[in-house]
């Protein structure tokens, strides 16, 4: 239960960051969504980080073809981390995955979203949630919000 809670609790940071910016990038970010990308993953290992305060993401992922697998992890502030595994999909530079992870002694398993754009991963915000707390997300990707604090491309660990 603590999970769900603090899955939320980063969720709704995200998603109150989202809503701090300005109308112009918003519409920015819409627009580009609309342009088809072509790919911009290379093969080998792709590393993303994003530190935020004293809070830390790092997102690390192969492809084969259209298929995504790799690591997840969120070290929130004064919070228990979360560490696991994605796989899914990747088709117009949208990460479409299953997130499955381990925090405080138990196993979940929730979706998670990224679009990759000009060497930063940008986290999809959900448009609600289900009655267990799993964030659900827009079906149409053209109708998908993205945090504004991006995960920037680096070195691999």
């Amino acid at each position: 239960m603590k999970l769900y809670f603090a899955a939320a609790a980063l969720l709704t940071m995200l998603s109150c960051q989202q809503s701090a910016s300005n109308s112009s990038q918003a519409t920015e970010k819409d627009s580009s969504a609309a342009t088809p990308a072509t790919s911009i993953v290379a093969a080998g290992p792709q590393c993303y980080t994003r530190i935020s305060g004293k809070d830390t993401s790092y997102l690390q992922f192969e492809t084969d073809n259209e298929v995504i697998n790799g690591q997840l992890e969120y070290r929130i502030f004064e919070k228990d981390k979360n560490q696991g595994a994605i796989t899914g999909t990747i088709n117009n530079n949208i990460i479409e995955a299953e997130y499955r992870f381990m925090s405080e002694g138990t196993t979940s398993v929730r979706p998670v979203i990224f679009k990759l754009e000009n060497n930063q991963a940008f986290e999809a915000i959900p448009s609600s949630f289900d009655n267990q707390g799993v964030p659900v997300f827009e079906k149409d990707q053209s109708k998908l919000k993205f945090g504004n604090e991006p995960l920037v491309k680096g070195d691999c660990k």
